[in-house]
């Protein structure tokens, strides 16, 4: 079998952090993404890399009418009410991108979807949290339809989709089946890394998944087997490509030397390694973001040559997977 390198990027901007960050705390970053994507698109094209970007359906609109217009009447009902994005597309009356680059980002999806060799993937509506106390799996239904429809008016077909914050469970695969997609990106293996709520995110999961990015903790993160989760295609992450801090200059080498140990391990014996991250965790010291990134594609670039380790994205991969083994229901 021929080794796989795989990227995810769970595209988000605003939508993904405004639950627990501000624009003045966290706006910075945020910017910072409309200079990261065309130097990763430059990037992925010089190395031969395809991409799956997994977007949120918000991210389609051009304004505040559109995202009206493709909202799901049947919206989540978390208790807490804070992750709810809806009140927040309440407050973008009369703005578009050019005058809140924080929420919109149409031009980014196209200039995506126009590099023609990568895939935009699903990653939810308004980043739904499938663990969260009080929504149900009909609201997550009534949430992917509708990113998938948006997505549609922008020429995009979806066919795979990572969840946001890694939350899922049996009912939401089903889901997304009954949706049409054929895959989605599990969780790495390790007890740091399962399924779970956000107040399940304690400190000590926390320090054991960087821990864990540093130093073999949680065993193998690369992956030969492609499960076939009630009918869709399980393409688990290996690894969450850490931003480099210039504080943590020590570990950030450790973090690389791990990554690239793991690609070596893969492509050697055939296997399959994931790697993902957001791009707004290059949106600030992007410089240093790029340097450790082009070490990885470097390395990657070695591994094809040496072993034919070949770039593919998750739905490459899953057509692979189905059209192999019929791996799919």
């Amino acid at each position: 079998m021929t080794s796989k390198f795989i990227i995810s990027l769970d595209f988000e901007l605003m939508w993904g952090v405004r639950d627990h960050r501000t624009i003045a705390d966290y706006g910075e970053a945020v910017l910072g993404v409309r200079q990261a994507i065309p130097r990763l698109l430059s990037d992925f094209d010089a190395y031969g890399i395809k991409a799956t970007w997994a977007t949120v359906g918000l991210l389609f609109a051009r304004n505040q009418a559109e995202m009206l217009e493709y909202a799901p009447k049947l919206k989540p009902a978390y208790h807490k009410q804070a992750l709810s994005p809806y009140s927040a597309i309440g407050d973008l009356s009369g703005q578009d991108e050019a005058s809140n680059p924080y929420f919109f980002g149409r031009s980014l999806v196209d200039r995506i979807n126009d590099a023609g060799s990568h895939e935009v993937s699903c990653h939810t509506f308004s980043h739904y949290f499938c663990l969260e106390p009080g929504q149900n799996a009909e609201q997550f239904k009534a949430d992917i339809a509708a990113n998938i429809a948006i997505a549609k008016s922008a020429g995009c077909t979806m066919e795979t989709i990572v969840f946001p914050r890694n939350q899922w469970g049996e009912e939401y695969v089903d889901a997304v089946v009954d949706a049409g997609l054929i895959a989605f990106r599990g969780n790495q293996g390790g007890f740091m890394y399962r399924s779970r709520a956000g107040k399940g995110n304690t400190l000590l999961v926390r320090g054991l998944r960087l821990a864990d990015g540093a130093l073999p903790l949680a065993g193998r993160a690369d992956f030969s087997k492609l499960d076939n989760y009630r009918g869709a295609v399980n393409i688990p992450a290996s690894r969450f490509l850490r931003p480099w801090k210039p504080a943590q200059r020590h570990y950030n080498g450790l973090h690389i030397r791990r990554i690239k140990n793991e690609m070596t391990r893969a492509a050697k014996f055939g296997s399959h390694y994931h790697l993902w991250w957001h791009p707004h965790n290059m949106g600030t010291h992007t410089d240093g973001n790029f340097a450790q990134l082009r070490q990885i594609l470097d390395h990657y670039r070695e591994l094809n040559a040496k072993y034919g380790m070949s770039s593919e994205t998750m739905a490459d991969v899953a057509r692979l997977a189905v059209k192999r083994s019929g791996i799919r229901n």
